[in-house]
C-alpha cells in the first residue's frame, strides 16, 4: 500500500505540530520550509486538517496553525480513511465503459480488505505520539524557535 502525496503533507505537518512547542503557531510558510514541501501543498493540508478538527488556525499577522487536543488523539488509520477519497484501489474502466468482468469482482473486494487490513494497523499509531526530540530537535533548530517541549 501506498499513501497519496496529499496525505503524506498532511501527516508531515501534523508531525511539526504535534512537536512544535506548548502555545506556539506555526505559519504555513514555516511548516512547509520544515517539511520540505511546498507552501501551496501545505495551505490546502492545514485547511482540511482543520475542517477534520486537528488543528486549529488563528488568523493574522501574528496567526498559525497548532495541533489541536483531538489531533493529539487521532490515529493515522483514522486520518488516511477521511482522506482517501478513492472508492476503489483498481481502477476499473475501460475506454469502452466499466470493466465486463466488474460483476462481483473478487480483486476489487480482496484490494479492499487489503486496504482496510492497512488502516487498521494503522488505527495503533496515535497522531501524538509520532514525533520524538531526536528527530524533530534540527527541523525546529531551522525554524530558529527552542525545541520541543
Amino acid at each position: 500500500m501506498r499513501i497519496n502525496a496529499f496525505s503524506d503533507v498532511c501527516l508531515r505537518a501534523l508531525m511539526l505540530l504535534v512537536a512544535a512547542p506548548e502555545g506556539s503557531l506555526l505559519t504555513s510558510k514555516a511548516i512547509a520550509d520544515a517539511a520540505g514541501t511546498p507552501y501551496n501543498h501545505v495551505s490546502k493540508a492545514v485547511i482540511r486538517l482543520r475542517g477534520l478538527g486537528l488543528v486549529d488556525v488563528s488568523r493574522g499577522r501574528a496567526g498559525g496553525a497548532s495541533i489541536s487536543d483531538f489531533g493529539r488523539r487521532a490515529t493515522v488509520g483514522w486520518l488516511l480513511r477521511q482522506l482517501d477519497g478513492r472508492m476503489d484501489l483498481a481502477d476499473c474502466e475501460t475506454p469502452q465503459g466499466s470493466c465486463p468482468l466488474n460483476h462481483q469482482c473478487g480483486l476489487r473486494a480482496a484490494l479492499r480488505r487489503a486496504r482496510e487490513a492497512f488502516y487498521a494497523e494503522l488505527d495503533e499509531v496515535v497522531i501524538g505520539d509520532l514525533p520524538n526530540g531526536e528527530q524533530m530537535g534540527p527541523v525546529f533548530v531551522t525554524l530558529a524557535t527552542r525545541g520541543p517541549a
